[in-house]
């Protein structure tokens, strides 16, 4: 056989291979391939999770989630004659949807797989949905599933111990994955408050419904389901009708004051407030409030550029909370930790006397006096009665004392026992330390020594000492409760959406003095903070005269070079101390503006007032509620 003979054989075989292949193709495995040209694929569909509801102690819903809906692009629908752009650009003239926008999120995504959706946009209008489902033809890829939005119910109350949330940046992303979260771009996590302290706990896990579609992105069945999981909720520590109390009281002083100065150029234009409610008994923080403040709906679809620049360049700085993020001299309130020092380490009792002959102390050699409050000699008191009265004086010549014995270690010392210049991790992020000076300090940051004039100035609270309203009210619950105090708390315990428990917040003891100070000690700060508010020279007496609780408290008025801040500090009952309570007023100019509401809140609190607030009449008066 010639080898023309073979070839031809051979192609003869190939053909009739390949053409016995085709028809089995066509006619046995017609249907299936059939199918498949027609573009039937598979599409993983997001499932959005709710997050995480909070409460107040109470069982009050504070924050919680409404019906929205979410759009996305399924890149695996996209026919082959149309492109993502080109649909996006059809979506942008028939909706009130930015092209740039939605390009943007488009070249943004970090999908893996084309069979996973791109999300263009959140929170869609109705007006939008419409448009989208009428126009689907005209469309594929597109899908509207429905999604959650951050409802906050009461959204200028509670507003920077809540927080707000806000798309996820590339920080974040990162940094929450690698710790083995499953975030994605896009995303809504929380940005500041609790909001942002317990992210991990209020985030829900999302689901997917895996479908099969065909090439006009038409559901032909489901495949599996893997069901979201509800974030966690936060059960709070906070009595909402105290805070809301507390907020109008805060808010009607505050604006009051404001409205005073602006008519009368020489008082003082205050620039914020704040107050602090705490259980003395567990560290539980009752209520917190910081104006000015904002409204949290602004952020619940995602805040604009223009708003949130108008924000953050507001001068009166909305965005901070001043119970924990502003620190400033306390004053007065800080002869409390001169006092143990002095009682401590110098010998000085609740009856040791001093004698102030013409409100001036003057330290040896040096030519500038330090003066008292009062400018007229108050003669003679005894430790107790110079609490009550605030005399500078005598805690100038305490100051000084400790300055000889021990230069500026003891004040420093006694400041940080009581919990000063360190966090009180509080579970709220971005919590200041606050300072206290000392002769490291000075020499680090000022070049300087320690001198004599620092411990005087020190002694009542003034320098660089600087301080949170928060730990102001650490400090007056450590001398409520004699020597012990808690760590302060917002959240009580975390449930998860069936209502289980997922963990319990026990009270933790944060400072603890019972070892290291006499009882008589704190007998005597008490007697002297109780002095303040009841004895008829006492610095805070004319506003708790006839008080039906007796309270105990401390004033202060902070010098700064411009307008003086003013704080109060205060517990009751005095036999038995539930509460303590600061208040705090920025640039308020006296402590006697601070007294008064620091009065209504007890009052309100053990339940000799009733409040309306536009929702219902309050009536408190026992811890347990």
């Amino acid at each position: 056989m010639d080898r023309h003979k073979i070839i031809r054989i051979v192609i003869l075989l190939i053909f009739t291979i390949l053409l016995s292949r085709a028809a089995y193709l066509q006619i046995v495995q017609g249907d299936y391939y059939y199918e498949l040209s027609e573009g039937n694929r598979i599409s993983v569909r997001p499932i959005n999770a709710p997050r995480g509801r909070i409460y107040d102690k109470r069982g009050e819903i504070i924050v919680s989630n409404r019906l929205s809906y979410n759009l996305y692009l399924m890149q695996n629908e996209i026919p082959p004659e149309s492109s993502a752009a080109e649909i996006l650009n059809k979506l942008s003239q028939i909706s009130s949807l930015a092209e740039s926008r939605l390009l943007q999120n488009y070249k943004n995504s970090e999908v893996d797989t084309a069979v996973e959706p791109i999300l263009l946009a959140r929170h869609l209008d109705k007006e939008d949905m419409v448009i989208i489902a009428e126009n689907k033809d005209i469309l594929p890829g597109l899908i509207v599933n429905e999604s959650s939005m951050r409802d906050y119910i009461y959204p200028e109350k509670l507003v920077h111990a809540t927080g707000y949330i806000g798309e996820i940046n590339e920080q974040e992303l990162i940094s929450f994955n690698e710790q083995g979260y499953n975030y994605r771009g896009g995303d809504f996590v929380g940005k500041g408050g609790l909001e942002k302290e317990y992210e991990f706990y209020l985030n829900g896990e999302r689901g997917a419904e895996q479908i099969e579609v065909n090439s006009r992105g038409k559901k032909i069945k489901t495949i599996g389901i893997k069901n979201p999981e509800a974030g966690n909720d936060l059960i709070l520590n906070i009595n909402f009708s105290l805070q809301s109390v507390l907020e109008d009281l805060l808010e009607k002083n505050y604006n009051q004051l404001r409205e005073l100065a602006a008519e009368d150029e020489d008082r003082s234009t205050p620039t914020g407030i704040a107050a602090v409610v705490m259980d003395i008994d567990t560290g539980g923080i009752l209520a917190s409030a910081s104006l000015p403040d904002y409204n949290l709906n602004l952020f619940a679809k995602g805040i604009s550029s223009s708003d949130y620049q108008e924000l953050i360049n507001d001068p009166l700085r909305p965005m901070i909370n001043r119970t924990t993020m502003t620190a400033v001299p306390p004053a007065s309130i800080f002869k409390l930790v001169t006092g143990t020092a002095a009682m401590e380490e110098l010998g000085v009792r609740a009856n040791t006397s001093f004698y102030d002959s013409n409100g001036t102390f003057s330290i040896p050699n040096w030519s500038r006096p330090f003066k008292n409050w009062n400018p007229v000699g108050e003669g003679k008191l005894d430790f107790v009665k110079a609490i009550a009265r605030s005399n500078n004086v005598v805690f100038y010549e305490l100051g000084y004392e400790l300055y000889k014995e021990y230069k500026g270690e003891k004040l420093a010392e006694y400041a940080h026992k009581y919990g000063l210049g360190t966090k009180t991790d509080i579970d709220l992020p971005s919590e200041k330390s606050g300072l206290v000076p000392d002769d490291s300090w000075k020499r680090s940051n000022l070049n300087q020594g320690w001198y004599p004039g620092d411990s005087v100035n020190l002694s009542i609270g003034q320098g660089s000492l600087l301080t949170t309203p928060v730990q102001i009210a650490s400090l007056i619950s450590t001398v409520a409760a004699e020597g012990v105090s808690y760590k302060p708390q917002l959240v009580k315990e975390i449930r998860g959406a069936d209502g289980d428990i997922v963990e319990t917040f026990k009270p933790e003891i944060r400072i603890d003095l019972r070892d290291e100070v006499e009882p008589e000690v704190f007998e005597a700060l008490k007697e002297g903070m109780h002095d303040v508010v009841n004895k008829s020279y006492g610095t805070a007496s004319r506003h708790f005269s006839d008080f039906p609780v007796k309270a105990a408290g401390k004033t202060g008025t902070a010098q700064t070079g411009g307008a003086n801040h003013g704080w109060f500090g205060g517990f009751a009952p005095y036999e038995d101390p539930q509460i303590a309570i600061v208040v705090f007023i920025e640039n308020g100019g006296s402590s006697a503006y601070s007294v008064p509401i620091a009065r209504e809140i007890m009052e309100y609190y053990f339940g000799f007032k009733n409040y309306e607030n536009g929702r219902k009449k309050i009536y408190y008066n026992s811890r347990e509620e």
